[in-house]
């Protein structure tokens, strides 16, 4: 759900740079002091293999392209303000470096995929309770996809409505598209994420337990 340069109206691409960096802000603030010799190399790790998850990109129409996300994943792993940080470094070397998603759209695309990705991802994780984390963990990797896509799909249409069609996509294009296409990459996500999580909590559970400036979350072996 990349959204490249020249796509969208000024004020919406704005209005994306001040959540983006508001919320990147908060994050770093939050982990500040909190990520030690051990989690340093774990997120390098984790940011590496998202990195390249969400680079297996395709078009789905208008402009933009569909992939996997990553956010609950690393949300699971590390907390939501460690997660928001690491696919917001993510997102900045993809664009500055292979040219995937556009700098003037960066602040949106961080808005979309790092805080609400994450934040969603760990609202659907919190409110499970703990008999029922077996399905929290798939659920909320589609969640935090579909919903990402959702606002993607508010601000494309947005762009297009107050420019009068100079920019962003019509809405009959922009929530069928970005909504049904993600709803089934979501599947995908959560299947994923899920089996990673789970045969984590059998080799390796201390890594289930490295979140940082959040209680760590726990999975049943």
């Amino acid at each position: 759900m990349h959204i490249p340069d020249g796509l969208m109206d000024p004020l919406v691409a704005g209005i994306g740079w001040i959540v983006a960096l508001t919320f990147l802000g908060y994050a770093i603030y939050r982990i500040n002091g909190k990520v030690d010799d051990k989690t340093i190399p774990f997120m390098a790790i984790l940011g590496a293999g998202i990195f390249v998850a969400q680079m297996l990109n395709f078009p789905i129409g208008g402009g933009t392209t569909g992939h996997l996300l990553g956010a609950a994943l690393a949300v699971f792993l590390l907390g939501p303000w460690g997660a928001l940080v690491i696919i917001s470094v993510i997102l900045v070397i993809q664009a500055l470096i292979f040219g995937d998603g556009g700098l003037t759209a960066m602040g949106l695309n961080i808005m979309n995929m790092a805080v609400i990705g994450s934040l969603v991802a760990w609202v659907t994780i919190r409110i499970f309770p703990k008999k029922h984390e077996k399905l929290a963990v798939p659920l909320a990797a589609w969640t935090s996809v579909f919903v990402a896509s959702l606002f993607t799909a508010i601000e494309l249409s947005t762009s297009y409505s107050i420019s009068g069609g100079i920019y962003g996509i019509s809405a009959a294009i922009a929530f069928p598209t970005m909504l049904g296409y993600h709803a089934v990459i979501g599947i995908g996500e959560g299947i994923i994420t899920g089996a990673i999580i789970y045969y984590l909590a059998k080799v390796a559970p201390e890594t289930l337990k490295m979140q940082i400036g959040a209680k760590s979350a726990e999975v049943t072996q």
